[in-house]
């Protein structure tokens, strides 16, 4: 009798595990993909292409570049499948130290797609939903 609750309870256990270390990997933030690998005053600029346009701006004065960063650094993101059609999108790419590190595309529908250059994880990009409180003012603003 007592092997029988053994066989029942460790597929239950292993199951368990499993689905936290999924659930885990699904929530991050925009700290822990990008600035926690960087440090924010080695980022020389970004640059913006605005899809509906085609207009590209690029952005190397320090103080915008903090004030991008800071808009971003608060963001939470859960992993998810961008199912949303969105009716904007702008192409982000950071440099660091002059060379490209990350590309993000961001839509107005709150979805985020991150992704390092430099990593091979696959943890270090993806498509996320914005899940906190983002409105993106900093990036729109350099459109106007």
């Amino acid at each position: 009798m007592k092997t029988r609750y053994v066989i029942i309870l460790i597929p239950l256990v292993i199951i368990t595990i499993l689905w936290s270390v999924t659930l885990y990997h699904s929530y991050n933030s925009f700290g822990n993909l990008v600035m926690d690998k960087i440090d924010a005053t080695e980022i020389t600029s970004i640059e913006i292409l605005k899809s509906s346009n085609d207009k590209q701006i690029k952005v190397d004065d320090p103080k915008e570049i903090e004030k991008i960063i800071h808009e971003f650094s608060d963001v939470k993101l859960r992993r998810s499948n961008a199912s949303d059609k969105p009716t904007e999108t702008y192409w982000i790419s950071i440099f660091v130290n002059k060379g490209l590190r990350f590309g993000m595309n961001l839509t107005d529908t709150n979805f985020l797609y991150i992704t390092d250059l430099a990593s091979k994880n696959k943890y270090s990009s993806g498509n996320f939903k914005i899940t906190s409180e983002f409105d993106g003012e900093s990036i729109t603003s350099l459109f106007k």
